[in-house]
Parts: C-alpha cells; sequence; structure tokens
C-alpha cells in the first residue's frame, strides 16, 4: 500500500499540524496519524499474523487499525457489525482468521485464545481450527465479505493495485470538487466507504470526520432516526458524504422541511442501489449536490460516477479511467481493468486478475460514454404474458413515496406484478392503496401493481432480508412472504 504510505508521510512532513481524522471532540493531526499507524504496526509485527479481521463502530481506532494491517502486508478482512453471529463465524472459519483486533469482544462471537490490550485497541487472538491458505493470501490485501442475494456471505479478494487503481481515479475525478472535509455515514467495513472514504481522503490531502453510527442515528440496521441525522451533518459541516438511495430520501425529506439543511455540502455520491430518476432531481431541484455513481465489490467498489462537470440525469455516470465496460448480446455489463483477484478458495486465484466480470446487471452506454442501469439479469421478471420487466424500475418510482419505507416487487410468471411494502409509522392500508392507484396511472398496463402485501416487519440485515449494502434480498424475501403471495393470486383469481 506504498501509495497510502507515501501519501500518510507527506502529509505528516509537510503539514504535521493539519487535522487528518475528526470524532467528536477528538482530532488526530497528520504528524500523529503517521506515528500511531507505525506504533501499531511495530506492535503487530511480532505476532506474524496473515490474516486478520476488524470488528468495531466506525471510529479512529478502526482506520489506524485498517491501516497498521496493510502497511505489514497482513490480509484485512473487515466484519460488518450487522452482520449475523452465524455469518461472522463463518467467515472466521471461511478465511482461517487468526485475529481480531476490536473495541470490546464478544465470547459469543469468538472462539478466544487469547487477548492482549495495544492501547485503545484490543487484539483478540483466535483458537481456529482453519488456518489462513497462505498460497492464495499471498497477493491479497483486503477481502471484502458481501452477503449478497442468497447464501453465506463470499469473500472477494482485492489486491493492492486494485486499490491503489480505483482510489487515484476517484481522486482525480473529485480533484476540483472543493472538497476539504469528507463525513463517514456508511459503516466502514462496507468497501465503498473504506475506499471513497477513508483511502480517497487521505490521498487528497483531505479531513475524514468519522462518528459512532448511532450518533447519525442507525439505531440499528433498520431503524434511523431522520432528525438526529441532520443534526450531525450540521455539527460537522461536512464537504462530501456517500448515501445509499434509502438516505437520498431522508435527506430530501429533511430538506424540504428545512431549507438550511445540509448547505455545507459540495458533492454527495448516491450508491447502493438504484435511485428514481424523480428523487435525483428534486435533489437538484432543493441544491443538494447529488450524483449517481455505479460499482460492486468485485470491481473495487466503484466503475463510474456523475460529477457536477460530466453529470447526465438517469445515468450513473461515465466509466472511470480505472477500468472498461463493455454491454454483451444479452444486454448485462461486462466489467474489465482493476477487477478482483477472485472469489476466496477459487482454484485460479492468485495466478492471475480476473479478465472480466459479469456484474449481473442489465444496461447500455449512450454515445457520448454515460452508463444506464436498467435492472438485475436474474431480478428480471417474466409475466405470464410474456412481459419482461424489470422490479427495480417500479421499486424506484414507488420508493419516493413518503408514505413507503421499503418495498420489494415480484410476480415472475404471473398475470400482473404485486409489491411487499413496508409502509412509514402510522400509514394505513387505505393510503397504500390509493398510492397505488395513482402510480398505475402513469404505468404501462403490464406494469402497473394490482396486489400488495404489507411487510410483518422491516426488510433488515438482522432478518437476511437485505444486504451489507442496503439491497433487499428477494429471494429470502419472496420465501419468507411465498404463502402469503399464493394466496394473493389464488383471491385474485377466484374474485
Amino acid at each position: 500500500m506504498n501509495f497510502l504510505f507515501n501519501a500518510l508521510t507527506e502529509r505528516a512532513l509537510n503539514r504535521g499540524q493539519e487535522k487528518a481524522i475528526t470524532s467528536g471532540k477528538l482530532s488526530v493531526d497528520n504528524a500523529s496519524l503517521l506515528n500511531r499507524v507505525d506504533r501499531l504496526a511495530t506492535e503487530l509485527s511480532a505476532f506474524h499474523f496473515q490474516c486478520i479481521a476488524l470488528y468495531m463502530d466506525n471510529c479512529i481506532d478502526w482506520i489506524i487499525a485498517d491501516l497498521a494491517a496493510m502497511k505489514l502486508g497482513i490480509t484485512v478482512i473487515p466484519i460488518p457489525l450487522f452482520f449475523s453471529q452465524g455469518q461472522v463465524q463463518h467467515l472466521i472459519q471461511d478465511a482461517g482468521i487468526e485475529a481480531v483486533l476490536c473495541q470490546e469482544f464478544d465470547s459469543k462471537l469468538f472462539n478466544i485464545k487469547d487477548r492482549v490490550a495495544l492501547n485503545s485497541i484490543q487484539l483478540v487472538l483466535l483458537d481456529n481450527s482453519q488456518q489462513p491458505d497462505i498460497s492464495q493470501l499471498n497477493k491479497v490485501a483486503k477481502i471484502t465479505y458481501t452477503s449478497g442475494s442468497t447464501g453465506q456471505p463470499k469473500g472477494v479478494c482485492l489486491s493492492v493495485n486494485n486499490i491503489e487503481n480505483v482510489c487515484l481515479a476517484l481522486a482525480n475525478t473529485l480533484a476540483d470538487q472543493g472538497i476539504k472535509r469528507h463525513l463517514c455515514i456508511m459503516p466502514l467495513a462496507t468497501l465503498l466507504e473504506n475506499i471513497a472514504g477513508v483511502y480517497v481522503p487521505l490521498i487528497m490531502g483531505n479531513c475524514i470526520q468519522v462518528e459512532p453510527l448511532s450518533e447519525l442515528g442507525f439505531q440499528q440496521s433498520s431503524q434511523f432516526d431522520a432528525i438526529q441525522f441532520a443534526t450531525c451533518i450540521e455539527r460537522c459541516q461536512p464537504d462530501s458524504l456517500i448515501l445509499l438511495p434509502q438516505l437520498l430520501k431522508s435527506v430530501i425529506q429533511l430538506k424540504q422541511a428545512n431549507p438550511n439543511y445540509f448547505n455545507s455540502l459540495k458533492f454527495a455520491a448516491v450508491g447502493g442501489g438504484k435511485s428514481a430518476q424523480s428523487a435525483l432531481e428534486q435533489a437538484h431541484q432543493l441544491g443538494l449536490p447529488v450524483y449517481e455513481g455505479y460499482g460492486l465489490s468485485e470491481c473495487a467498489a466503484t466503475v463510474s460516477l456523475n460529477t457536477p462537470l460530466h453529470n447526465k440525469p438517469g445515468s450513473v455516470g461515465k466509466v472511470l479511467s480505472h477500468t472498461q465496460v463493455r454491454i454483451d448480446q444479452s444486454g448485462e455489463i461486462i466489467v474489465s481493468g482493476q477487477t478482483m483477484l477472485g472469489y476466496l478458495h477459487q482454484d485460479d486465484l492468485n495466478r492471475s486478475q480476473q479478465a472480466e466480470v459479469h456484474t449481473g446487471d442489465l444496461g447500455y452506454i449512450d454515445d457520448e460514454g454515460y452508463l444506464y442501469i436498467s435492472g438485475r439479469r436474474k431480478n428480471l421478471l417474466v409475466s405470464s404474458f410474456g412481459r419482461n420487466i424489470a422490479p427495480e424500475w417500479v421499486e424506484s418510482e414507488l420508493s419516493q413515496s413518503p408514505l413507503v419505507s421499503q418495498v420489494a416487487i415480484f410476480g415472475d410468471a404471473k398475470p400482473y406484478i404485486s409489491a411487499i411494502i413496508t409502509p412509514q409509522e402510522n400509514v394505513t392500508d387505505g393510503q397504500i392503496q390509493t398510492l397505488l392507484e395513482t402510480l398505475n396511472k402513469n404505468l404501462p398496463d403490464y406494469a402497473q401493481v394490482k396486489g400488495w402485501i404489507r411487510s410483518k416487519e422491516a426488510f433488515s440485515t438482522q432478518n437476511q432480508l437485505l444486504t451489507d449494502n442496503g439491497r433487499i434480498r428477494r429471494d429470502f424475501i419472496l420465501k419468507a412472504y411465498e404463502e402469503a403471495f399464493e394466496k394473493l393470486y389464488i383471491t385474485a383469481q377466484s374474485a
């Protein structure tokens, strides 16, 4: 990770007293950051680790631990706090993790052999029957586990080269935006925030603001206090942040209620799922500098991005300089260039970088080089009348209503599509029905939502109905509501 440590050294030598990271009333200047990273790296070097994990809330220590381990060439695996106990234990065994850097340890999650206090960080040594595969981890700088849409989390293996090139491409793209302070509002264990919210600001010379997720209004993965979120933003006064589509919806509503909110922002990237075009247009009308991008873990988090200089509504931006995109005959987006080494335990992992990544996303590129996403290949619904429907299209439109918290569209091999909806608090069934009738007037007949079910609980990572970056897990949702769906269609047929 020489590109990062060269940047840290330059910052320490030339601007040693400037703030590098802040959190609440705490701050670390450039000189202190380099010193703390070097000190922790020295302490860790005595253990000769091949593979360790990070398990802690967003904080200064998370960043220092990540940098120290990577400086030693140790393969680092961030563990999302919202992973279930089973997912965490699968990850530990799957990768042969030898130790965990954390602030507090949980004996239910970790089979502990010993623990060592390293200043404010706990080093938990694991009694792990599975040892790391040194031959596979030789070139792997970071493994990011993505829960995906089905099954156990898979380990996406990234090299130093993967990470460096996406960081440099993003830094070059954002160089003229006047960004000086970035606030991390996604978990640092999320690859996008790790790369774009930590590494990119470090090499650009910017300050990183990190706050515990509870300070940002995230009480649990499915509970969010919008007012607390806005209060934290106003206190921190960031120039940039990264939003998920659901957060963008909250930001718009907050801005409508108080025009003075979010005036410090110069750039807000939105990704992790398709945003409704109407939401992006509404954001710009309110003066919010929101720009949609696209990426996936297998391509080191970011593939394309809109910016103030190059922005085309409806697209996810121009492809960044570190990678290439083509569209195959079926309409699938294929990415090459700086792609992952592969998945952990893949037979050819580390022999060479993956030539291409088949994203599973459908889309196209226009004459000016802007990339568009139309849906997921495996999500494509084919009605019993033979009409193809991308559920993301209908979901994005419906989710823009202030009455709707979450929505998932289904209807493969059915005569019409239906929805599972999590309404906002105190919203009645009658209000949702009226909303659907209004929405349907603007949709073609084959894409109209003609049946719906109120969800029993919000989709979350805890109930495994959301992925770690907020995408719905369709197979899991469909299984959870399969009986209710069948009754819905049977009732309609007999009516």
